[in-house]
């Protein structure tokens, strides 16, 4: 059956407020799907409904009709895929991402506004993305959880007898900055025997150049120092540290762009990538040919 263009597009306009989506970013997907269906012979009396569910676009119907059913579910899987790599805000390429523990795909700019970037000045004030939230001074408590990663703060006020609450995690850029600024005495004498240790000890990572080793791991990129350990999986650390430079350049969920808004350690001025073009674009294919 053929339809009218007339006919069509008011079918995609009617139905595209039938999807429950958290932005205008997949609206084209929809439009492109919902004429996709039409195009296959869906009936236009039929609506058609969908959400974003775990980042990806999902569209719940069916047809009893075996060979047009089987048309529209390779319809929906093709605009599932293309979703995973569009960002639901703004339509522009995105990628998968946690926030807030909810997947959801973003491009950068987005999942960057998601991000909160901590800054402490002289003056101990803390402000989050360039807004002045407290004073370290104001802490009356502090819960530190998950070994360090990750800390809540009361702050106390002299116009309330009521607390706010702050939480912080090591992906948030300056969290470690924010952890060696606040006052000692709010720490247990473990955890303060712990903090002041590690800030006191820490060592130059090869694999992204700053001063940020302890116990063996790098607090910054989160990867292991050189060991015998890794024998097992590399011929030599040379080998060891090039690929995982490799893999800090390519970046695959944007972690290290969001790591240079973070001050919390020393930069090596010497350190540099040991990896050249030749290897980097080996490597690539590689992980290419690995994902088919």
């Amino acid at each position: 059956m053929e339809f009218s263009k007339d006919a069509i597009n008011q079918f995609v306009e009617s139905n595209l407020s039938n999807f429950s989506i958290n932005g205008s970013g997949w609206h084209s997907l929809i439009r492109d799907m919902l004429y996709e269906f039409c195009i296959a012979g869906w009936n236009l009396d039929e609506k058609v409904f969908g959400k974003e569910k775990f980042g990806g676009l999902r569209c719940y119907v069916s047809s009893p009709d075996e060979a047009l059913n089987k048309k529209i579910q390779e319809i929906k899987s093709k605009y599932i895929r293309l979703s995973g790599k569009t960002c639901e805000k703004c339509g522009k390429e995105g990628k998968g991402r946690f926030v807030n523990s909810w997947e959801t795909t973003l491009c950068f700019d987005h999942y960057f506004e998601t991000i909160n970037i901590l800054e402490i000045d002289n003056d101990d004030d803390v402000k989050i993305n360039g807004k002045y939230v407290f004073n370290t001074n104001e802490i009356s408590r502090i819960e530190i959880r998950n070994s360090y990663r990750q800390i809540t703060l009361y702050i106390s006020s002299s116009f309330t007898d009521k607390e706010k609450t702050f939480h912080f995690a090591r992906w948030e850029p300056n969290f470690y900055l924010l952890l060696n600024s606040i006052p000692q005495h709010l720490f247990s004498n473990e955890d303060k025997t712990y903090i002041k240790s590690m800030f006191q000890n820490l060592k130059d990572c090869e694999i992204c150049g700053y001063k940020s080793v302890f116990e063996n791991r790098c607090v910054r990129c989160l990867k292991e120092s050189w060991n015998n350990s890794l024998l097992e999986y590399y011929d030599n650390k040379l080998e060891y540290i090039k690929e995982i430079q490799m893999d800090l350049f390519i970046d695959e969920d944007d972690d290290e762009k969001v790591r240079q808004f973070d001050r919390s350690f020393e930069k090596l001025p010497d350190h540099k990538f040991i990896f050249n073009d030749e290897e980097l674009k080996k490597y690539k294919k590689e992980l290419q040919e690995m994902d088919l």
